[in-house]
């Protein structure tokens, strides 16, 4: 089949190298220029120009994308990672429909972050859809999914390590169903469905009022390669890659207050429970973290 591509990151590039095993990917569209591009995921744009595709930059409101397309005269049009939502001029164009795989076991997680917001919420089973486009936001009928779980040890990066082979082995699957004129579908359950805004670094603050298990939840949901959770204490700003219940122990202080800075790292008094920060990033006074000291105060220790 003759396939146009529009994604990014890492998921977008396992995504075109499961394409091209079988198909042509006559036009590849991606981001615009984007910072993190090619630094904290591989790139979809500089994957497409290293192997010579025909590769442009736009966004889902760029009227230039349709024209673009048109003059490419897809068979199927393949979404993985753009942001952008298509117009419905252009999901008409290819003869055989446009196809997003989306990172979330669709109606739950709809939207963006999809697998940051999955874990945040505390859901051990995530997974992948393949889905038909249509004019809403990943609202189209389902083509096929797959699911894994999560352990509370493990985080949005382990996550992601175990969604980059599903996103070929899905690829490869839907254009064999595609290839082979057997193409399931099923409408999705809208009264299931559940959809979240998009996050910025600034979401990954920590509110230490918060029971344990949702400030551990939130630190699982943006660690690296994503921004990250952080606190602030008086000039100094302490990044939380890493962390586990403490359990049984019950201490009674001021939630976010520094219980013991010891070997294994900060023992942190939640809203309700503890939490032992095994990894963590200090930018400012090491002295900011001596024992009894409150985090979140912006005032100096």
């Amino acid at each position: 089949m003759r396939i146009a591509f529009l994604g990014n990151h890492t998921v977008g590039v396992r995504a075109l190298e499961a394409i091209t095993r079988e198909d042509e990917v006559v036009l590849v569209v991606t981001h615009p220029p984007d910072p993190e591009d090619g630094v904290r995921y591989e790139s979809v744009y500089n994957f497409a120009t290293a192997n010579g595709w025909n590769v442009i930059r736009s966004t889902g409101k760029d009227p230039a994308l349709e024209g673009s397309l048109r003059d490419v005269h897809p068979d199927l049009i393949w979404i993985t990672d753009y942001r952008y939502l298509i117009p419905p001029s252009v999901i008409a164009l290819p003869r055989r429909g446009a196809v997003n795989l989306h990172g979330s076991l669709l109606p739950k997680y709809r939207g963006r972050a999809s697998v940051n917001w999955a874990i945040l919420k505390g859901e051990t089973k995530l997974g992948l859809t393949a889905h038909f486009v249509d004019a809403g936001m990943d609202t189209g009928d389902i083509i096929a999914q797959e699911e894994f779980s999560l352990r509370e040890d493990q985080d949005v990066g382990d996550a992601l390590n175990l969604l980059y082979p599903m996103f070929s082995r899905m690829t490869l699957r839907v254009l064999g169903y595609f290839r082979n004129n057997s193409v399931p579908r099923r409408p999705q359950n809208h009264s299931e469905a559940s959809a979240f805004p998009r996050r910025r670094p600034e979401d990954g603050l920590i509110d230490w009022q918060q029971p344990a298990r949702e400030v551990l939840n939130l630190i699982r949901a943006v660690a690296a390669p994503y921004p990250g959770t952080f606190t602030n204490l008086g000039g100094s700003k302490l990044y939380v890659w890493k962390a586990r219940i403490v359990e049984p122990k019950q201490v009674y202080a001021l939630p976010g207050s520094i219980i013991e800075n010891g070997a294994d790292g900060l023992v942190v008094q939640c809203g309700e429970g503890i939490l032992l920060l095994t990894n963590t990033q200090l930018i400012g006074d090491p002295q900011a973290l001596r024992n009894g000291t409150v985090l979140g105060n912006r005032e100096s220790p």
